[in-house]
């Protein structure tokens, strides 16, 4: 009798821990999962969790700066943000153009210059929608203006005479920090427009050609003649 009570109940026990066990894959497969998708279907979709991306991607970077002044109204520029984002481009407050970033990170885009003075800032934006900083601010003049020329010394058509003014003085005014090119030979302009120079004249009649470049690039060319004689 007592070895048939021992087996019953260790029958019994197996057919507990069976049972308990079937409960507890029940409640942890089936009705966990739906209590789950039943609260989040109360609170509302807003409350799940978000485990996205919310890292802001680099600051785009130019290759090269672009230039302080230029006479052409259209800026290529060039650089590097995170691959496959989009950088967005600001100029003078508003945002002017956008372009993708390559798998290797590149950009390129091109932009069209308002006349006069510009201010140009940059940022990226992922797939994730996440922003980066604002670039660095670049100021770009846009001139399409030809700087004045005026030589004040010689005076053209002038006779010089006596090989002591062989060696003559050159003076004259263009725009300010401009280059002057003197019969292909260079003379800077001062902050003020002014330049000078000597220029060595040949015997007889000499050409003297004027060619001043702004800093946009920008040119007014002038030629006057004098004669040397000794």
């Amino acid at each position: 009798m007592i070895k048939k009570e021992e087996k019953k109940m260790r029958q019994q026990t197996l057919l507990y821990i069976f049972f308990g066990l079937v409960l507890m894959a029940l409640f942890i497969f089936l009705i966990v999962p739906n209590l789950i998708r039943l609260f989040f279907a109360i609170l509302g979709d807003d409350t799940q969790l978000d485990i996205g991306d919310d890292v802001p991607p680099q600051v785009p970077i130019l290759a090269t700066a672009p230039p302080e002044a230029t006479f052409s109204a259209k800026l290529n520029l060039a650089g590097f943000a995170e691959p496959e984002s989009t950088v967005i481009f600001v100029l003078n407050g508003v945002e002017l153009n956008q372009t993708e970033v390559n798998e290797e990170g590149e950009f390129e885009e091109d932009l069209a210059l308002e006349s006069g003075d510009n201010e140009l800032t940059l940022y990226g934006l992922d797939q994730a929608g996440n922003e980066s900083l604002q670039s660095k601010s670049y100021q770009v003049v846009l001139d399409q203006e030809a700087p004045g020329l005026e030589v004040i010394k010689p005076e053209a058509d002038s006779l010089i005479e006596l090989k002591k003014n062989r060696n003559t003085a050159i003076e004259g005014v263009t725009e300010p920090l401009a280059k002057v090119y003197l019969n292909e030979r260079l003379i800077l302009a001062d902050s003020e427009g002014n330049f000078s120079s000597t220029y060595y004249l040949d015997e007889g009649d000499n050409e003297l050609k004027f060619v001043a470049i702004d800093q946009a690039g920008n040119q007014t060319e002038l030629e006057i003649k004098v004669e040397f004689r000794q």
